[in-house]
């Protein structure tokens, strides 16, 4: 019977071997082609052919395979992020020479609130007070204006209740009363 030490190394062996033989089995197989996007293609392709309509470009990619819906909303988010313009008569043209990824939303908000965090941290003991105030623009409701002929009618039935009020305590002033 052998002893304790030379059967637990055989043991060890053996485990040592089956995870070897199980390590060349298992080879990295990939799940999809490696290919390029739409994305980059559609840069490409408005890169090498400058000056095309949306139309024009989604059917040239289409016949490589790709949905002409995401070329087209893919070209917005190009003029949006300013890698391509769109000249008046809706033709495309990049704007850069090399394509970089677009940037997610969520990524740019969370930069931006980031960006406070770090400001309110700044000016942190100060105080509201340290804050910058930020003006709000007010958006003022464009005054009705009447261009028909003017009589006690017209006005009674296009005032409001407070319009006519102060319109009473004005005729008041100059009549009395």
């Amino acid at each position: 019977m052998p002893d304790i030490k030379t059967a637990l190394s055989g043991i060890l062996s053996e485990w040592e071997l089956d995870n070897q033989q199980q390590e060349k089995q298992v080879k990295h197989i990939p799940h999809f082609k490696v290919t390029n996007n739409v994305t980059r293609a559609t840069f490409d392709y408005v890169k090498n052919n400058p000056r095309q309509s949306c139309k024009e470009i989604c059917a040239a990619l289409e016949k490589d395979g790709y949905k002409p819906s995401s070329v087209g909303s893919l070209l917005t988010q190009f003029v949006k992020h300013g890698l391509c313009t769109r000249d008046n008569m809706h033709n495309y043209t990049t704007a850069v020479s090399e394509y970089t990824p677009i940037k997610v939303r969520k990524q740019l908000k969370a930069k931006q609130a980031k960006q406070v965090i770090e400001k309110a941290k700044a000016t942190r003991g100060q105080g509201i007070a340290a804050l910058s105030p930020q003006p709000t623009p007010r958006a003022t409701p464009p005054r009705e204006h009447i261009t028909t002929a003017w009589d006690a009618e017209t006005v009674i039935n296009n005032i409001g209740l407070k319009q006519a009020h102060a319109l009473y305590k004005e005729l008041g002033k100059y009549f009395g009363g």
